[in-house]
């Protein structure tokens, strides 16, 4: 069994379900939509808006282009028509510029700035009824599809740092029926593998990585980044969100100007989207890991098996009938067999497979983790492809208490 000095552990809670139960017999883990999990406020950032005179202006112009060519009224209209409208965007950008001055612009305050400037100079231009036509449907856009536009999908695999915390045994693990599946790294990453060439990343091209090349690949080494708790949702510069949105002439796409504007955005939190959460969910204490990809992708590509040098034991919850044990110990028989069988030479599994029991503590609300024994490399018959603690060399058995000691001593 390897050094568990320099190992962090990190946990996943399981019902004792078919879908869990299959997962954890491939070996997978899978990476949620931010509308597939639990918590409505998740990835929700608080847009703002701050940039320099000519990102308002392309602002006000990729409103007013939505205006003229994304409704049916401005359809019918002929092309002098809307290239005055058009014009317009120029002023507009200014006068709401002039109005940020360098302060952050809430999004939910922009109709109504919008209108106010766009308003004066339309009746210039177009009658009245007309003008207010336009800056009804500018104000609807914004008001109403701006926020979808801004939106970004991430997909994330949630682990928690704790493995005896009986809230979490309640609400993930069917209180306390299902089990925990251990995880480890040495190096803050987990290792993910794909059938298909999904996952975007880089890859070193000399020795010293001094060189790289960029591309889509079949496994990654995913950072874990730790959830931070709050009551504010981090900050994100909408301009950056909406520099690739803009129109461009030909010229300025050739010398590379949506590039060049992201410079003139005061970068925020945009970073962090995805690692705060409301600080009601502290107990959590949730450590996460982000799909590499920059589209929408399907639920089934997104389970992902896990490298067999990640995937260290399983935790047997104290209610955990004697059928799911059973049944959870053949599946990670068969989860090793089949990494083992699909990994090179050099990722075969060189650490034992450990099986924990969580059992509850007597004075306090809590448990103890307690080492059952290794997973065997053989099964036959009704034999259980588990040898028991009491069977193990004594390097070996300490190894275990070690390693349930240090589970136990993770709490809240």
């Amino acid at each position: 069994m390897d050094c568990l000095k320099g190992l962090m552990f990190f946990y996943k809670y399981q019902k004792p379900g078919n879908l869990e139960f299959n997962m954890l017999r491939r070996g997978e883990t899978y990476f949620a939509s931010v509308a597939e999990l639990n918590d409505a406020n998740e990835c929700r950032p608080r847009f703002i808006l701050k940039g320099s005179e000519e990102l308002w202006q392309r602002l006000a112009q990729f409103v007013l282009e939505r205006v003229c060519f994304g409704t049916e009224y401005y359809r019918e209209k002929n092309l002098e028509e809307i290239r005055q409208i058009l014009d317009l965007s120029q002023s507009v950008g200014r006068q709401l510029k002039k109005r940020a001055r360098n302060r952050d612009v809430g999004i939910e305050n922009l109709g109504e700035s919008f209108v106010d400037v766009l308003g004066p100079s339309l009746e210039e231009k177009v009658p009245r009824l007309q003008s207010r036509l336009i800056t009804r449907l500018a104000r609807d856009f914004i008001d109403g599809e701006l926020l979808g536009i801004l939106k970004n999908e991430k997909y994330m695999a949630s682990f928690s740092k704790n493995a005896t915390n009986p809230t979490m045994w309640g609400h993930y693990a069917g209180a306390e029926k299902g089990f925990v599946i251990v995880y480890g790294t040495d190096d803050g990453t987990i290792h993910v593998k794909s059938p298909l060439d999904v996952l975007h990343g880089t890859r070193p091209l000399n020795e010293d990585g001094s060189c790289a090349e960029i591309g889509i690949y079949k496994n990654e080494r995913l950072k874990l980044s730790e959830v931070a708790y709050g009551r504010r949702p981090p900050k994100v510069n909408a301009f950056h969100r909406l520099i690739h949105k803009f129109s461009y002439t030909e010229e300025e796409d050739h010398y590379d100007v949506p590039l060049q504007l992201g410079g003139d955005a005061q970068n925020k939190e945009e970073s962090i989207i995805g690692l705060v959460k409301y600080s009601d969910w502290r107990y959590e204490q949730e450590v996460r890991a982000f799909f590499p990809t920059f589209g929408a992708l399907t639920s089934d590509i997104r389970a992902l098996s896990v490298s067999i040098d990640n995937i260290r034991g399983l935790i047997l919850g104290p209610r955990m009938s004697c059928a799911d044990k059973v049944r959870a110990v053949l599946c990670c028989h068969l989860m090793r067999e089949s990494l083992d069988a699909r990994a090179s030479q050099a990722e075969k599994a060189v650490n034992n497979f450990v099986f924990f029991r969580a059992r509850q503590v007597v004075d306090r609300f809590g448990f103890e983790i307690l080492p059952v024994g290794i997973l065997e490399g053989s099964y036959f018959d009704d034999h259980l492809p588990l040898k028991p603690l009491h069977d193990l060399e004594k390097p070996i058995a300490d190894k275990l208490h070690e390693m349930a000691e240090i589970i136990t001593a993770r709490r809240t």
